[in-house]
């Protein structure tokens, strides 16, 4: 099926359904889903009112509608309409005084009439535009006079303060929608009418986000903030059904606990040489036992200097660690370990893979670090090269000499990199990456 930006809400769900739903969301469960629909909503707000980057908080409303809409494609399933569960509550009027814009008085709710409300759906919801922009002027019509943020100055103290109050309502209807989740089983109507209140509140952030910005600039439209995120195809794999590896995608938000923090790279959040060392003793011994074959992948960046030089500095070859670390994530599996040994050196442990499939999913990691260039930027805006890789793989078939095998992958990448870089050598045959 060929999707559009233009298209309705309920083929906004379907869309993102067959995307990620029977691949990356099939297997979670409802309380899965919900706390990363959490974690993206309480994202947003870190990095609109604490970091102050405004940017940088627009990328996670989308996916706090992603994640919406696979939460009630997993409560719903095939009734699932979104649609419908918008205009039930939000029939082009305040469902507590029916009328657009609200005249509620602030910080009282009038009880609701539900056959006032019945009566404006049967008037109004049959005309009602559909699309994420038509729900958008829906809200804006009800409720923008109320977030009292249309006539402040963009990036003012009152339009700050604004956008905090709304998400903190934002945050309160969370929380409600995890509590309608939690008794699903035994009000089940309940879910619909806090997911209507939860995408009320979104909409109104994503209305008035702009407000952030200097210069000032006009309402963003949703459909525009949200397609660029969910084209019709997973933005990592390319694929109209995702194909993505389920596994961590980012460095965490939040800081590794005090008991891993020496295990870890504080930079890029994979394990550090310390881990490595130990690791790599237990594996020998037999006291970390690990499946065979073991593929030893040794991962070296070619030229990182060119990253810390000008145009650019040590923050361009920072960020370039951080997106190589992101995108081995994407593409290899749970029980793979990664661990950064040196500055620009890693070592990726695959047990329970030959080195076949261990070339094949290198050969992926790196086709990916050409296709998705990272964000960070030099001097007046300059991009960064895209990150290449020199790598080297050995298939160990006992783990006792585990510590022989990194060596000689070791010397493979040595050799990618004699051999004019961005190369894969599998022990001693050597491909183009």
């Amino acid at each position: 099926m060929s999707y559009r930006k233009q298209q309705t809400l309920n083929e906004w769900v379907e869309m993102l359904h067959a995307i990620y739903g029977l691949s990356q969301n099939y297997a979670r469960t409802q309380y899965e889903i919900l706390a990363h629909l959490s974690e993206v909503t309480g994202n947003f707000g870190k990095y609109l009112f604490k970091l102050q980057q405004p940017d940088k908080a627009i990328e996670f409303l989308p996916k706090m509608f992603g994640w919406a809409v696979a939460l009630l494609k997993k409560v719903r399933s095939d009734r699932a309409n979104y649609e419908e569960i918008i205009l039930t509550k939000y029939p082009g009027v305040c469902s507590y005084c029916t009328n657009a814009p609200c005249k509620c008085e602030r910080g009282k709710k009038r009880l609701v009439d539900p056959d006032a409300v019945r009566d404006a759906y049967n008037r109004i919801a049959p005309g009602q535009d559909r699309s994420l922009n038509g729900f958008q002027v829906l809200f804006r019509k009800i409720y923008e006079p109320s977030w009292l943020i249309k006539d402040a100055a963009p990036g003012s103290v009152e339009a700050l303060n604004a956008l905090q109050k709304m998400h903190t309502r934002l945050i309160e209807e969370m929380s409600e929608v995890g509590e309608a989740v939690r008794f699903e089983h035994l009000y089940p109507s309940n879910f619909d009418n806090e997911l209507a209140d939860y995408t009320a509140w979104l909409f109104a952030l994503s209305s008035s986000l702009h407000k952030t910005i200097q210069p000032a600039r006009d309402v963003f439209l949703i459909e525009d903030l949200f397609w660029p995120a969910y084209p019709g195809i997973c933005t990592v794999c390319m694929l109209d059904i995702c194909d993505c590896r389920p596994s961590p995608v980012r460095e965490l938000m939040s800081k590794p606990s005090l008991r891993d923090l020496r295990y870890t790279d504080s930079l890029t959040q994979a394990s550090n040489k310390a881990l490595y060392d130990r690791h790599l003793a237990e594996i020998e011994s037999g006291a970390l036992p690990l499946p065979i074959p073991v593929s030893c992948v040794r991962i070296d960046i070619d030229d990182f200097k060119r990253f810390n030089e000008a145009p650019f500095d040590h923050g361009v070859g920072d960020e370039a660690l951080k997106h190589l670390v992101n995108v081995i994530r994407q593409k290899t599996r749970t029980r793979d370990r990664l661990y950064r040994v040196g500055g620009d050196e890693f070592v990726l442990l695959c047990p329970d893979l030959s080195s076949q499939e261990a070339e094949g999913m290198m050969t992926r990691v790196s086709a990916t670090l050409k296709s998705k260039q990272m964000l960070a930027e030099g001097k007046d805006g300059a991009k960064p090269p895209c990150v290449t890789l020199s790598i080297g793989i050995v298939e160990a078939k006992e783990t006792a000499i585990i510590g022989e095998a990194l060596k000689t992958a070791d010397s493979a990448a040595a050799r990618s990199k004699a051999d004019g870089k961005d190369r894969i050598t599998v022990h001693h045959r050597t491909n183009p990456a």
